[in-house]
């Protein structure tokens, strides 16, 4: 008998079962019969922070244990709009407005500096802030140094997260920032004294300023010093700015990072008038791979592409009165007109990395027209004051090389999310 109710039971449940398997299925209907209104969002604030003066650690003899203090003093070049530097030596400029270009916000800043221990040219664009980036020009190895300047332009504390890819571990480290904070911070310790690392920096959101500052010393002479903005990795992308020196005597070094879990197929390209150069390379998951660059004097436009996102950089000696160099990275298209403010004298570097030709306006004191072949560039004198360069499709970077040493600057497009952002409302 009580074999035969579980047997009935059993019946009974895969009966159930069967129904709802065979039962007709409820069709919701995607019209919810609600009225549909559409909204705009204004972009937030256009923002660039500039880090401001140099650091020196270890004093002006390198003694002082745990000692790091800014040196000197920046020059600010805004466009757009005036601010007042910072009461630690920096620049936070911002303005509200539904345009959103370098028309309306655009600053770099320079630094000559002549001490025992650190001399050269250091320049560069002042970014938007951003919640991560990218440095792959790490170096603590002997004679070298890497400082970290962090800044927090909001109103309220954060926590960024670091993280050092070393040649065979992954170092992490916690900073806290107050509101309105700016740190600086050597990276020997974190680095172990290696001499190629890359470093990542994240925070839970807010953005912040970041930079890394480099300097080099032979001996007791020091022989250069760079400020680089961060990057991000890219799938594709392009260098402008990278002059070989007549005179060079160190060739041109590739930085290569990949971040992801797989191996990345990587391939460069760099083209200098009929010369062409092409390097092919493999990096493994969580790598950072370092290459010299064989290329002629003059002008190279780096154009690359990769089979998963990578990041990259790339280092340029060079002599003046003095040695000095800079670390490159990739550039963005302008697909309207750059504004921005020349520190001097200089020369400006133009490229088209399209496979058809461009038409460019440059005002600097006078304007010039000028076309732009496929794949290529061209430099021109600049004097110092308001530039302009109206077209689309252009890359462009400011060459500075004179007897305070060298640098490069590269400018970057200024644009938050909203100019023509709609939102459907039900």
């Amino acid at each position: 008998m009580k074999l035969f109710l579980r047997l009935l039971g059993f019946t009974a449940a895969l009966v159930a079962v069967a129904s709802l398997y065979f039962a007709p299925r409820l069709s919701i209907s995607p019209d919810l019969n609600g009225d549909l209104q559409t909204a705009s969002v204004d972009p937030m604030p256009l923002s660039a922070y500039c880090p401001g003066a140099l650091a020196e650690v270890g004093g002006e003899q390198g003694t002082d244990l745990g000692s790091i203090d800014r040196v000197g003093k920046a020059t600010f070049n805004l466009w757009g709009v005036e601010a007042e530097p910072l009461e630690n030596g920096g620049l936070f400029a911002q303005v509200k407005s539904k345009d959103q270009s370098t028309k309306l916000l655009s600053a770099n800043q320079t630094q000559a500096v002549s001490r025992p221990r650190l001399a050269g040219l250091a320049a560069t664009y002042c970014p938007m802030p951003a919640a991560q980036g990218y440095f792959l020009a790490g170096d603590s190895g002997p004679g070298s140094e890497s400082v970290l300047h962090l800044a927090n332009p909001n109103d309220v504390d954060l926590v960024v997260d670091l993280e050092l890819q070393l040649a065979e571990e992954v170092v992490q480290d916690r900073v806290p920032l107050a509101a309105g904070e700016h740190k600086l911070i050597s990276l020997v310790s974190l680095s172990g004294a290696e001499s190629s690392y890359a470093v990542r920096y994240q925070t839970s959101g807010l953005p912040v300023a970041a930079f890394m500052q480099l300097r080099e010393v032979s001996g007791l002479n020091a022989t250069g010093v760079a400020l680089v903005p961060p990057t991000k990795p890219l799938v594709a992308g392009s260098l402008v700015g990278l002059v070989v020196a007549e005179n060079a005597f160190v060739a041109p070094r590739l930085r290569v990072f990949n971040p992801g879990l797989e191996s990345v197929d990587l391939n460069l390209q760099a083209i200098n008038g009929e010369e062409f150069e092409l390097v092919q390379i493999k990096v493994p998951a969580g790598t950072l791979v370092e290459k010299d660059l064989k290329l002629p004097a003059g002008a190279s436009l780096i154009s690359f592409e990769a089979s998963a996102e990578v990041a990259l950089s790339v280092r340029n000696d060079v002599i003046t009165t003095k040695l000095d160099f800079e670390w490159l990275i990739p550039t963005e298209v302008f697909d309207r007109a750059l504004f921005l403010r020349s520190p001097g004298n200089t020369q400006l570097v133009l490229a088209n990395p399209s496979l058809t030709p461009i038409d460019v306006v440059v005002s600097s004191g006078t304007s010039q027209q000028l076309r732009l072949e496929p794949r290529s560039q061209q430099i021109i004198a600049v004097s110092r004051g308001e530039l302009s360069i109206s077209g689309s499709g252009f890359l462009a970077s400011l060459h500075i090389l004179s007897g305070a040493g060298y640098a490069v600057i590269q400018p970057l497009e200024m644009q938050n999310l909203g100019e023509s952002i709609e939102v459907l409302v039900r």
